[in-house]
């Protein structure tokens, strides 16, 4: 036997135990899956920003300096905005997990880790949220 025919019965046995693609074009599943994905990751860094917006200003040098009082208190419409957010990322993730089960129909095809990031994530998210802010709701 010569290099190339090992190399040859190599090639045979790879592209026998691929899958043809019979997919033809993409459907409105693979197409929506990471427009979910995306979106939910957007409403979470939304929810971060508008709960770092919502804290106290802290007092520093100039406002000692000039004697300014600082407002001492969070913002509670904006906290409640933050949750409002984190549960609406929480549906997007939950969506996209359910969009990616309808989809996975092969051995090869694959739960995204973006989508399962982004449900952790947001539980997390909630859960932080309720121990720290329950007051405020």
């Amino acid at each position: 036997m010569d290099v190339r025919d090992i190399r040859d019965i190599m090639r045979d046995l790879v592209n026998k135990t691929q899958f043809a693609e019979r997919r033809r074009k993409k459907d409105w599943i693979s197409i929506s899956i990471p427009l979910v994905s995306a979106a939910g990751w957007v409403i979470l860094l939304v929810a971060l920003a508008l709960l770092d917006r919502a804290r106290p200003a802290g007092e520093n040098f100039i406002t000692r300096y000039l004697d300014v009082s600082v407002i001492g208190f969070w913002n509670t419409s904006r906290l409640r905005g933050a949750f409002t957010l984190g549960i609406v990322s929480l549906i997007f993730s939950a969506a996209g997990l359910i969009l990616n089960s309808m989809r996975k129909k092969r051995k090869t095809d694959r739960y995204r880790k973006s989508l399962i990031a982004l449900c952790a994530a947001s539980v997390v998210f909630i859960v932080i949220f309720l121990i720290r802010f329950t007051t405020y709701l």
